[in-house]
């Protein structure tokens, strides 16, 4: 993300006096997405952004894309048929949202008094009373595969704002290496970071500066007050030194996460160099990273000099082989379920 220069140490500009630049969509405050590979440091963003006293950012969630999908509308008869009780059982019964802690009563009272009448409603509802039982009054998501979704989410919430976390991806590759459920390759590493960053860059260049802004992992642990004071900004936010001291809670957002074991470094203020793939990584991976991914390197200037041994090229090749029929093969099975069922439903 730009960066306007260091912020002011009082609470005098409009933005620090909690003065917003202007209204989000019809009158709602922005909904902010924290999105990203994974491994990025989302997880960072979303601890300094929960420090706000403004700001409750609950775990990251499964059911905000899966029921806004196409095949989901057909088959629940959303929303030409939106049912709030219907929509309100699914999404209650997600694991992940079962991790916000919220009770019946306090989901109950959040979709009456009047029901929602859509989809997008019924979230924004569920978002405010996880933000409410903290005491906050603003909300935002940090699931980082709505990464791969931003053109959708930006449909169904109007006022949805994405910050895209971007880290080295040889970095996040070497971070995978620490948790049980990272890739199994360096190639799938590649592929997965390629992936990610570049489906977020392209979307989020359609939705234009207003709703996308992009983060630097490596810019925010280097000067977390500058950073954290734009992204203040660019979510209608006032700035609050609070966001420079989440390690004061983080215990808390560690335990509310569903891999405790793998954000233990929340505990740390923002440090450089925590980890560092020129020391860590071997350099036969460097290779094997780079011929995939080497370009979505240069383009966000994380790589110069170099190029990886031609001799690496024919293992990446085919690792994109494979993951283009992996992935083309997953599209396929959705369409076929999808028109199955179109058919079984009445005049189908």
């Amino acid at each position: 993300m730009s960066v306007a220069g260091p912020p002011p140490a009082d609470r005098s500009s409009p933005v620090a006096s909690g003065r917003p630049a202007r209204a989000a969509s019809a009158g709602l405050a922005p909904f902010p997405f924290l999105v990203g590979c994974g491994r990025s440091g989302t997880t960072l963003v979303r601890a300094m952004l929960d420090a706000h006293p403004d700001v409750a950012v609950p775990d990251e969630v499964a059911f905000v894309i899966r029921y806004a999908r196409p095949h989901y509308a057909l088959h629940y008869g959303w929303p030409r048929r939106f049912d709030v009780g219907r929509c309100a059982a699914l999404l209650t019964a997600d694991a992940s949202f079962r991790r916000w802690g919220l009770g019946t009563d306090q989901v109950a009272a959040a979709l009456s008094d009047p029901a929602p009448a859509t989809y997008a409603e019924t979230v924004r509802r569920l978002y405010a009373a996880a933000a409410a039982a903290r005491g906050k009054p603003r909300y935002a998501d940090k699931t980082p595969s709505h990464v791969l979704h931003l053109r959708r989410l930006a449909r169904t919430f109007p006022e949805s704002k994405f910050v895209h976390v971007v880290r080295d991806g040889r970095d996040v590759a070497m971070s995978y290496r620490s948790v049980a459920w990272g890739p199994s390759s360096v190639e799938e590493a590649a592929l997965r970071w390629r992936r990610s960053v570049r489906r977020g860059r392209i979307d989020g260049r359609h939705l234009g500066a207003d709703r996308y802004c992009e983060v630097r992992y490596e810019e925010l642990v280097a000067d977390p007050r500058t950073v954290m004071f734009e992204l203040c900004r660019f979510l209608e936010l006032p700035w609050d030194e609070a966001v420079l001291r989440h390690q004061e809670r983080a215990a808390d957002v560690i335990a509310a996460t569903r891999f405790p074991d793998a954000h233990r470094r929340l505990l740390l203020p923002p440090t450089p160099g925590l980890r560092d793939w020129r020391r860590e990584m071997p350099p036969a991976d460097v290779a094997r990273f780079e011929a995939i991914a080497g370009g979505t390197l240069d383009e966000l200037g994380y790589r110069r000099g170099s190029r990886p041994s031609i001799t690496r090229r024919p293992r990446a090749v085919a690792q994109i082989a494979v993951d283009v029929v992996s992935r083309s093969s997953t599209q396929l099975r959705a369409g076929v379920r999808v028109v199955g069922r179109r058919a079984r439903r009445p005049g189908g």
